[in-house]
Order: structure tokens, then sequence, then C-alpha cells
């Protein structure tokens, strides 16, 4: 018995039922397309999410260094966009403020005592780039930096 593969014939071209390399080559380019348009709509969001994961790594390290030297320590704004950590006698922790290019900081002074406690209230800080906002909340009485 021989088993004959069916093929359809139209104008001379044979057809074998699979995608041809033009109907690949524009799935491949709608799919660039949707891509760089979904990824322009993010920027904003991936470039500010890091920077104010910085913002509150530096608190914890304010009210670390607080606790472990047994003394204050203050993590304040310097600048719209910068800020820096200086112990009790106003003496900077880092040479140089740091600078979160192009975010927009809300003013803020935080100072942790021996105890790594902040004071009663919450504070909170919003940090800005390209229409994009987080909110970083230090909870009162225990330091906990967190995004709202």
């Amino acid at each position: 018995m021989i088993v004959h593969e069916r093929q359809y014939r139209w104008r001379g071209v044979t057809s074998q039922h699979g995608f041809s390399l033009m109907e690949l080559i524009m799935v491949m380019t709608i799919i660039g397309i949707v891509a760089v348009y979904a990824g322009a709509k993010w920027q904003g969001d991936l470039t500010l999410t890091p920077k104010a994961n910085q913002l509150m790594n530096d608190i914890r390290r304010a009210q670390a260094l607080a606790m472990r030297q047994e003394g204050t320590y203050t993590i304040l704004t310097v600048g719209t966009s910068s800020y820096k950590i200086q112990d009790g006698l106003g003496a900077a922790v880092d040479p140089q403020p740091t600078e979160l290019s192009g975010v927009s900081l809300t003013p803020f002074s935080i100072s942790f005592d021996s105890r790594g406690d902040p004071g009663a209230a919450n504070k909170d800080i919003k940090a800005s780039l390209e229409g994009q906002t987080i909110t970083i909340r230090v909870v009162g009485n225990t330091g906990l930096a967190m995004q709202m």
C-alpha cells in the first residue's frame, strides 16, 4: 500500500499547510510595534521605582546608623532631587549628597534616635518623575519605610 501526501495546486504553486516567510515577518513586525508602544508607556515607572528603592534603602541606612552608633541620625532633603544623611552634630555621613536625577522630592527631614524611632507621626515622602508618583511612608515609632 502506497500512501501519498495530499497537496493542493493553485497556479502552479504547491501548498503544504504551514506559514509562509511573509506571514511570519508580518506577525513579528506587529509584535515589535506593540512592544515598542507598551515599553514607552511603562518607561517612567521603570526609571522611578529603582530610585525610590534607593531612597528607602538610605532611610533604613540612617536608622541602622542611629541604632549602631547610639546617637541621632537625620536624613533630609538638600535640594529638589537630592538628600543627605547626617549625624547629631550635623556632619554628613557621605561627602556628597545623594542625587536622584530627574526625580522631584517633597522636602523632608526624618531623625532617628538610638532606638531607631523616628517619632510618633507617620512621615510621607513623594517622589515624582515624568508624571509617575511614588509615596514612601516612614511609619511612626517603628521607622519602617515602605512604598504606598
